[in-house]
């Protein structure tokens, strides 16, 4: 049925946007909350979409001896009867204690079908047939679903569902007087049961699907072959009067590690009251152990032989920031290694991110075939982090604030303080930056279902979390 269909899809978009989100206090470290204009939106659109993609409906065939006055038992049948159109004229969406409640008033249906007749009497048989219509008036259905959580996954704790139609109206084409009279006073009363039964029946039996579903979902998304995310449910959806929260572990993790935590106390984190359809809260911690993990799995490394404009580096470039690499070894093409020494520190605070990295710059050149290192610099970076929305990603970039740089070990001789700065900054601004930046552009998906792309962001920086806020549109 079209309204069991609603109700599905209903609970399924809620549910589906959140595999990678949690609810901090009860151990997750990312949560959705859906406003009240967003349940609005999700509702609309499924109506919208439902509707216009399973019509029409065929429904189950009706047949009854009815007795006629002054002609006696005739057989009747209504046969092909399908569902071609429907209007849902007003609806709802309500959370709180309850569940998720979708309540439907008014709605109209218009029903197509063939009638047919019989009558036997001792020395002949007469019958019939035609088609016929019927108008559903006044369809009201309220359905609520309660979600727990068990185990890190969701399931539904219970369901409920109530349908009821206050009149319709039949139009027959063909046929006596007392044919219509007839088919009345015979079906009337058992079209509108059948609806009012069929659709609550069917609705649970969609819900029972669901729950099947819900408690199938994976408990870890991976992200490339080394990293993986923990999707491991927290707890139970949290509902008020207008919204509904949900949330995950949504810690970074080893691929493979079956939903393990990879770190880390939760720090308390509340979700501001959004203004948008919707707001997804990220706690620092995702942010700590995506570094954790990538830094365990080596993944921050780069080698750099080639300069922005891709032309190779070469000692010739540096000739006036460190001369002395240059004398000794003039125009031979270099190499810069720089590696992560320790998992980079995130801070996140109103004002905005930042974060401490540990970084090691090997400087390297290529002499009579051979590859040499020449000096190895170490330094630690004070940076600062911006958000960014790239589609309907999370991006971001990195800009330096300031740096502290030590040489630990060299062939070019005792270098001047100045010169070591200079060679780092350089280092830094030109290439090392540049690099990580293009690579934190390309982000990480937002969970929003395929359709739907975000729209009016905002990104807000509060203690120890990041919230974006979101409207949604359909594209």
């Amino acid at each position: 049925m079209i309204l069991t269909k609603v109700i599905t899809s209903l609970a399924l978009f809620v549910l589906s946007i959140s595999p990678s989100l949690a609810q901090a206090k009860d151990g997750g470290h990312v949560s959705l909350l859906v406003s009240e204009t967003g349940l609005d939106l999700a509702k609309d659109f499924l109506i919208h979409k439902v509707i216009s993609t399973t019509l029409p409906l065929q429904l189950p065939e009706i047949e009854k001896k009815v007795k006629i006055p002054l002609i006696g038992k005739v057989q009747m049948g209504l046969t092909n009867i399908k569902i071609y159109a429907v209007d849902v004229r007003s609806s709802r969406v309500e959370t709180g204690g309850d569940g998720i409640v979708l309540s439907v008033s008014g709605a109209t249906a218009d029903v197509s079908m063939d009638w047919s007749y019989a009558y036997k009497a001792s020395f002949f048989h007469i019958a019939d047939h035609g088609v016929a219509s019927v108008k559903v008036k006044g369809m009201d259905l309220r359905t609520t679903v309660s979600l727990v959580g068990e185990n890190g996954s969701l399931k539904i704790a219970s369901r409920h569902s109530d349908c009821k139609v206050k009149s319709i109206g039949i139009h027959i084409n063909g046929g006596a007087s007392w044919l219509y009279q007839g088919v009345v006073d015979a079906f009337e009363k058992k079209i509108i049961t059948t609806v009012e039964e069929t659709v609550s029946n069917k609705i649970l039996e969609k819900m029972k699907k669901l729950d099947a579903k819900l408690q199938s979902l994976p408990k870890e998304g991976k992200i490339d072959d080394n990293v993986a995310v923990n999707l491991t449910f927290t707890g139970s959806p949290v509902l008020d009067d207008s919204s509904v929260e949900v949330g995950i572990n949504g810690l970074f993790m080893a691929n493979g590690d079956g939903g393990k935590k990879v770190s880390g106390s939760i720090s308390p984190f509340l979700t501001p009251r959004v203004k948008r359809m919707v707001g997804i809260s990220i706690e620092e911690e995702v942010f700590n152990s995506a570094t954790l993990v990538y830094f365990i799995a080596k993944r921050m490394h780069v080698d750099i032989q080639e300069t922005k404009n891709g032309s190779a580096l070469s000692t010739s470039d540096w000739k006036l920031i460190l001369p002395e690499l240059y004398k000794q070894y003039p125009n031979v093409r270099m190499m810069l290694n720089m590696t992560v020494t320790s998992p980079p520190a995130v801070n996140i605070t109103k004002n905005g991110i930042d974060a401490i990295i540990d970084l090691e710059i090997s400087i390297d050149v290529q002499n009579s075939g051979a590859v040499l290192s020449v000096a190895r610099i170490s330094v630690v970076l004070d940076v600062g982090g911006t958000a960014e929305i790239a589609a309907n990603n999370l991006a971001g970039s990195l800009r330096l604030k300031g740096f502290n740089a030590t040489m630990t070990w060299s062939k070019l001789g005792d270098l001047q303080a100045n010169y070591i700065q200079d060679v780092v900054s350089t280092i830094l601004e030109s290439l090392f930056l540049p690099y990580v930046n293009t690579r934190l552009m390309r982000g990480f998906p937002l969970p929003f279902t395929h359709g739907f792309k975000i729209k009016n962001t905002e990104i807000v920086y509060v203690e120890n979390g990041v919230m974006v806020c979101s409207d949604v549109a359909f594209g």
